[in-house]
């Protein structure tokens, strides 16, 4: 490699590699276009290869580029990342820190997270006494996605269903999903009962939510991925958090976390054809540009942490397949 890399030049490659074009990346960074150019000529020298072809159409990337600069793009991530954390090191964090949760999230779970900020071992970037406050809005899955991509959230803990995968991603747990039977006999403990496979379950009209609810889209996935149709029931709720009071009204069936269900009532457990159970996961979203990335790494990390057997599974042990082999990721390729 020929010549001396610097930071500043693959800033502007990454910059014309996301604006497609060198003048709306030497206007992002406020710099002269020749500037610009140069810096990123002498980065090809170094590297020795060409990044960019210009066309009339603007920029885009040699096959030399389509390779280097996704790699160029994660320096640029971690680097943010170090920037983040000296930065937050240096202020001591005494920011509130704004958290969304969705109505499927356990309110065990809330209150957990809620210990890790205020409890008497609150996590704090120094180690002493909580550097935090925290507000917590509890709200539908679509306006929470929203909401964490406006920055009016910094957080938000909702059901794993694979979104916004630029953001920084990690699972804290798993439930398993289940059909609530008002008919089946009284007295089980939950799996005791037999369960209901996804074929049966496509038979049975399904009371579900079109808020954006994780129950809807986890049940329509369920579906998808066995190819078959789902069948939902005439009557469609505002809202995830009001589905169990649908139960035994004779209009529809209604799926659930785990969970969610009041002690004692009947349910069955839903099984795909390998028999496998379904499951629901859940998740901590953050921005991994956020100047308190390295704050709500933390937290994630803490609520993550292995429950008691009676709270269910190690979400490690039995994950979706999009996130199979990661644990706080940033899906930004």
């Amino acid at each position: 490699m020929n010549g001396r890399l610097s930071l500043e030049s693959l800033r502007y490659a990454d910059a014309v590699a996301d604006a497609g074009s060198f003048s709306s990346a030497a206007r992002r960074f406020g710099v002269t276009q020749p500037a610009l150019s140069s810096s990123i000529a002498k980065l090809e020298e170094y590297l020795g290869g060409r990044l960019f072809l210009r066309n009339p159409r603007g920029t885009s990337p040699t096959a030399f580029g389509r390779a280097v600069l996704p790699r160029i793009r994660q320096v640029i991530i971690d680097l943010e990342r170090v920037e983040n954390e000296a930065e937050a090191f240096a202020s001591q964090g005494h920011g509130t820190i704004r958290i969304g949760t969705s109505p499927q999230i356990e309110k065990a779970l809330v209150a957990k997270l809620r210990g890790i900020i205020y409890g008497p071992e609150a996590y704090g970037p120094d180690s002493g006494s909580p550097a935090r406050d925290a507000t917590l809005l509890e709200s539908e899955l679509d306006q929470l996605e929203e909401y964490l991509q406006m920055g009016v959230l910094d957080m938000i803990l909702v059901p794993a269903l694979g979104l916004l995968p630029s953001y920084s991603h990690r699972l804290i747990n798993s439930d398993y999903l289940v059909l609530v039977d008002p008919d089946a006999p009284h007295g089980h403990a939950p799996g005791e009962l037999e369960p209901v496979t996804v074929r049966e379950l496509a038979e049975k009209e399904l009371i579900l939510s079109r808020n954006g609810c994780g129950i809807t889209r986890t049940v329509t996935a369920l579906m998808d991925e066995a190819g078959l149709q789902l069948n939902q029931a005439e009557i469609e709720v505002a809202n995830c958090s009001t589905l169990f009071s649908w139960v035994g009204r004779g209009m529809g069936s209604v799926v659930l976390p785990e969970r969610n269900v009041a002690p004692g009532t009947p349910v069955r457990r839903i099984i795909r054809d390998d028999g496998t159970c379904a499951e629901m996961f859940n998740e901590m979203i953050w921005d991994p540009g956020s100047q308190d990335a390295v704050y709500l790494e933390g937290l994630s990390q803490r609520l993550a942490a292995p429950q008691t057997a009676d709270q269910g599974k190690d979400p490690a042990q039995t994950i979706p397949q999009w996130a199979a082999g990661t644990g706080s990721h940033n899906r930004n390729h």
